[in-house]
């Protein structure tokens, strides 16, 4: 920053003692050491990374030819470099200051999601050398809604260790077009469950709000769908949501509920999920798909079913 002249000082914003230089936000940073330690990827074997940005990188690029039979998850690599260095800017420039777990997550996501891509178009390749079509697992695959209907997938991350968590959700069209989508951290709730009524209830409300009249609501928890049809009982601690959401739900002219196993709700999930990065629990809400949700809505529409009668 300062040999750009954007900073009076050379010193590391983030930790005050080392110089910034590249080195130091991707490897000698104690949040980048503490980023590192905490990931599958082996240190050399002096135990700390070296004053040379080049060995470092020499080491974290090769380090499954120096383990070859250790689990080292070297596809990390890029996307650990890469999420150090956002966060890096992150901090700079809007004030967000990441825990290590935080950042290896994302890491860990990204890298997840390139597999699952580069999964996808060799599958696809392979289907068009063959003409053989694609077999997909029609309950892993989200559906699109019949015309003129709108369709509301939401979902919950929760974790016991977390002080929040997330509520997630994502309207689309029959023609799988993202409407509007919903991300917001709250504090932990008693259970997975929990959160997973309430991030429909925040959907329910939204879709109120927004006047629509045709909604099917999905949701990956088989057991509070049952309560909502009316096929379980309640269960007391869900009470007040669950007749909140009944409420909610008498204000929309035609509705439906409806289960999605959790492999045709990816996109909901990773909303859910994304709020875990979230530095306030102000509620976001997108017309427009992020960038770190646009492979989920575009890959979870199915080229091979019928929209859902």
């Amino acid at each position: 920053m300062r040999k750009r002249h954007m900073a009076k000082e050379a010193q590391c914003a983030r930790c005050n003692s080392g110089t910034e230089s590249i080195n130091n936000v991707l490897f000698q940073c104690p949040l980048a050491r503490l980023v590192w330690a905490h990931s599958a990827i082996p240190t050399p074997q002096g135990g700390i990374l070296d004053n040379s940005l080049y060995s470092n990188l020499f080491h974290a690029l090769n380090v499954e030819k120096e383990y070859p039979k250790d689990d080292v998850q070297s596809d990390l690599v890029p996307w650990l470099l890469w999420r150090l260095w956002k966060s890096r800017n992150e901090f700079l420039f809007q004030g967000k200051d990441y825990e290590a777990m935080s950042i290896l997550q994302k890491a860990k996501e990204d890298a997840e999601e390139w597999r699952e891509r580069a999964t996808c178009e060799k599958s696809e390749v392979e289907t068009e050398k063959t003409s053989t079509p694609l077999k997909l697992n029609p309950k892993q695959v989200w559906k699109p809604s019949p015309p003129t209907w709108l369709k509301c997938n939401s979902d919950g991350a929760w974790h016991k260790d977390r002080a929040n968590c997330g509520l997630g959700w994502i309207c689309k069209n029959n023609k799988g077009k993202l409407i509007w989508a919903g991300a917001r951290a709250v504090p932990r709730l008693g259970s997975c469950i929990e959160t997973e009524a309430e991030a429909l209830k925040w959907a329910a409300e939204t879709v109120v709000r927004f006047g629509y009249i045709k909604v099917i609501f999905e949701s990956d928890s088989l057991n509070l769908i049952k309560m909502l049809n009316g096929e379980d009982q309640f269960w007391p601690i869900l009470q007040p949501t669950l007749q909140a959401i009944y409420q909610l739900l008498s204000q929309i002219p035609e509705v439906l509920l409806r289960f999605n196993p959790r492999g045709a709700n990816k996109a909901a999930d990773r909303i859910a999920k994304e709020t875990f990065t979230f530095m306030s629990n102000v509620p976001k809400l997108y017309s427009v798909e992020p960038n770190w949700l646009k492979y989920h809505v575009r890959n979870n529409i199915s080229l091979y079913g019928e929209p859902d009668g």
